[in-house]
């Protein structure tokens, strides 16, 4: 719960909690200002708002909560906003629905809920946290590549989208890999840069496109830069096929 308070949360879970009246995730009282990104609400109950409530007895504080790149699926009835707070929702998976720019109200295909395994479901792959390895699903998550359009991508591995994921893992090294409706390759070739198993001049274009952008498709090397260190590795495998 959060009374009169200022949080920014970023990449956080919010799991299997309750609260007997409001805000099974988490509650906002008294003039609140919350910012949460890549936040990921499941399984939490409430009579008023499974995921998040806004409430005070005195009508006259109200909040301001901001949500973007997250996703909210505990059943739906996921917000209660009883104090005429401000809540503002985007880029963001809301069981139920809620108005906002980019937001869906689909399925996000976790990869274990259950069990405790919130990363998202890819044909690409998706970082198994048993197996400690990556892994390939029948379904690819519609959280992929659905973030925020002006958040860096982060350390999301390649293949990416150059856009990031909704939920927890958004932005970050077990962030699930795009796919691009291409069969799967066997092996990742360095260079590959749109996932089609081949490095030839659809990846180069893509490369061009984000030429010394920071954290970009491109980045072949991990340097965080698209650069000529980048185009060389392309052209020492152009062509290659798997």
């Amino acid at each position: 719960m959060l009374n009169e308070g200022n949080a920014s949360l970023i990449g956080c879970t919010f799991v299997g909690n309750s609260a007997e009246f409001y805000g099974g995730g988490m509650l906002n009282k008294n003039r609140c200002n919350s910012i949460l990104t890549n936040c990921t609400f499941s399984d939490n109950s409430a009579p008023n708002g499974n995921a998040l409530a806004c409430n005070y007895f005195e009508q006259g504080y109200p909040s301001n909560i901001q949500l973007t790149s997250c996703i909210l699926w505990d059943g739906g009835n996921e917000i209660w906003n009883n104090n005429n707070s401000v809540i503002a929702i985007t880029y963001s998976d809301v069981e139920g629905g809620w108005p906002g720019e980019g937001n869906i109200n689909i399925d996000p295909y976790f990869a274990d809920p259950d069990n405790g395994d919130f990363h998202l479901k890819s044909q690409a792959g998706r970082w198994d946290p048993n197996k400690q390895s990556w892994v390939q699903d029948d379904v690819t998550s519609p959280c992929i590549d659905a973030g925020d359009i002006s958040s860096p991508i982060g350390f999301e591995p390649f293949p990416n989208g150059n856009r990031v994921n909704m939920g927890a893992y958004g932005g970050r090294a077990q962030a699930s890999k795009s796919y691009f409706g291409s069969p799967v390759c066997t092996i990742i070739i360095a260079g590959d840069i749109n996932s089609d198993c081949t490095v030839d001049f659809k990846d180069f274009t893509i490369m061009l496109s984000h030429w010394l952008e920071k954290k970009a498709a491109g980045d072949i090397n991990g340097d965080y830069t698209v650069n000529f260190v980048d185009f060389a590795i392309m052209v020492s495998h152009w062509l290659e096929e798997k």
